[in-house]
């Protein structure tokens, strides 16, 4: 069973963020839940609870996991660059 979740910020507003899980889902979480130093585009570890709920108050930002996935989302930005031809599109 695993014992934590990962969830990347994809939007803050003044007292809610938007976090997305890696299955899809979206989530709407109070910001006071949250760690200080949340920022859109970092990677939450959020672990489980007893009761087996999401324990938004526990989670904390994993630096490695937002730094590989924003190297590998600019890797894949740079490879759509190069196979562009540029010039207009024809319909």
């Amino acid at each position: 069973m695993r014992t934590e979740l990962y969830y990347t910020v994809d939007r803050i507003r003044k007292d809610r963020a938007a976090v997305v899980g890696d299955a899809g889902d979206e989530v709407d979480v109070p910001r006071a839940d949250l760690p200080a130093d949340l920022v859109e585009g970092a990677v939450l570890r959020v672990p489980f609870d007893e009761e087996g709920a999401l324990d938004w108050a526990a989670a904390r930002v994993d630096k490695e996991e937002t730094e590989r996935r924003r190297s590998e989302a600019q890797r894949i930005i740079e490879e759509l660059r190069r196979r562009d031809p540029g010039g207009d599109i024809e319909l």
